[in-house]
């Protein structure tokens, strides 16, 4: 939670922010943003020395402990602003005061209800608000909420990132090129090949390459960077093999949109695999319906050419249920109770040549997996 502060605090802020000189860079949004952040940042760091908060926690306390730690010894700064966890940042920006302000996404919503919307996509975007004299705002113009931004912004100093070629950053001709990555052309001019498998992920690749040349830097520099530097964060997607297995790690969550888009993402490994795994944990956001909206998840997923679905958790299981609602022979579903019972089954259906992706089951056990894996002949 926010706290207040006091009168010599606030001054001591101000003094700190003053005497620091050096680009800040502020993001938020729903989704992407710890992926995105981990992007700036990988480049940033074949530049100079990078000041950033732990990773996936950006919540007041942590953002005030960045703003005390800003020094000379830094040659950029990175705060995370997550406002998921129900908290204003705006009396802590009115002192980070980001030279660039970047906002992911803020969520999906149809042209006829921003209107009464925008009230609240600021406050998620205040990133955006209190940005720095001559601060640059980098908005998702895929994302409905996000790019309305631009018309409430006092700033005239906007980008826009996204897969229409109306963006000041966009990709064409996407190919998924199995565990090599995704390649595409960057604003019909450059050829990327980047270690990736998703969309949103080249989305995300898109929002930090338009925050990076905000700061000067030459794109094909960018791209020389990433290519040889970036890889994935722990449990979004990183891609590890072993012994001529593939596993696609999403332990960190599972919510609708990330299974949406770690099963997508799978997919893109079928010409080179006998046969894609899918292990799935309990949902972390739903709604009211909860179990109406598992079974409508695995309703969603059996349309998709996964071989194999193993869940773990009561709701999951429900998944596993809506997966079987197509009748189909090929397809199986294991429903488990413990990270042994899914080892156990590992056991019974890997082929050599399989893909697997963990979600929603937490690092620990996604990491007995891995092991698993590591120990088969």
């Amino acid at each position: 939670m926010s706290r207040r502060i006091s009168l010599e605090e606030r001054k001591k802020l101000l003094s700190i922010r003053r005497k620091f000189k050096s680009p800040v860079i502020g993001v938020t949004g729903n989704v992407g943003k710890t992926t995105t952040i981990e992007m700036i940042k990988t480049v940033l760091e074949a530049k100079g020395t990078v000041l950033k908060q732990p990773q996936g926690h950006g919540n007041w306390e942590n953002n005030l402990k960045t703003l005390y730690s800003l020094s000379d010894r830094y040659d950029y700064a990175i705060f995370e602003f997550d406002f998921h966890r129900g908290q204003n940042f705006a009396e802590i920006l009115r002192f980070v005061k980001p030279s660039i302000g970047l906002v992911t996404n803020i969520g999906d919503a149809h042209l006829s209800y921003i209107g009464g919307m925008v009230d609240i996509a600021l406050q998620r975007s205040e990133v955006v608000k209190y940005l720095a004299r001559d601060g640059i705002a980098i908005l998702n113009m895929d994302d409905e909420l996000s790019s309305a931004l631009g018309k409430y912004l006092t700033t005239n100093n906007i980008l826009k990132f996204g897969l229409s070629q109306n963006a000041d950053f966009f990709a064409c001709n996407i190919e998924h090129q199995g565990p090599k990555g995704t390649s595409f052309i960057l604003n019909n001019e450059y050829q990327v090949l980047i270690p990736v498998y998703s969309i949103s992920d080249v989305s995300n690749f898109l929002a930090a390459t338009a925050s990076l040349v905000a700061l000067g830097l030459p794109v094909q520099e960018i791209i020389s960077i990433f290519e040889h530097s970036y890889r994935l964060p722990d449990g979004r997607g990183r891609l590890h093999t072993l012994n001529g297995f593939f596993l696609i790690d999403e332990s960190y969550e599972a919510s609708a949109r990330s299974i949406a888009k770690a099963s997508r993402a799978m997919t893109g490994f079928k010409p080179y695999t006998d046969k894609l795994v899918y292990i799935l944990g309990d949902m972390s956001e739903y709604g009211p319906n909860i179990e109406e909206q598992h079974l409508n998840m695995g309703y969603f997923l059996s349309a998709l050419p996964i071989d194999c679905l193993i869940t773990v958790g009561n709701y999951a299981q429900l998944v596993g249920r809506g997966f079987s609602l197509i009748q189909n022979k090929e397809k199986r579903v294991y429903n488990c109770n413990s990270i042994n019972d899914i080892l156990n089954t590992l056991e019974k259906v890997l082929d050599k040549k399989a893909v697997l992706t963990v979600q929603g089951i937490g690092q620990v056990a996604s990491r007995r997996v891995l092991k698993f894996l590591a120990g088969k002949d």
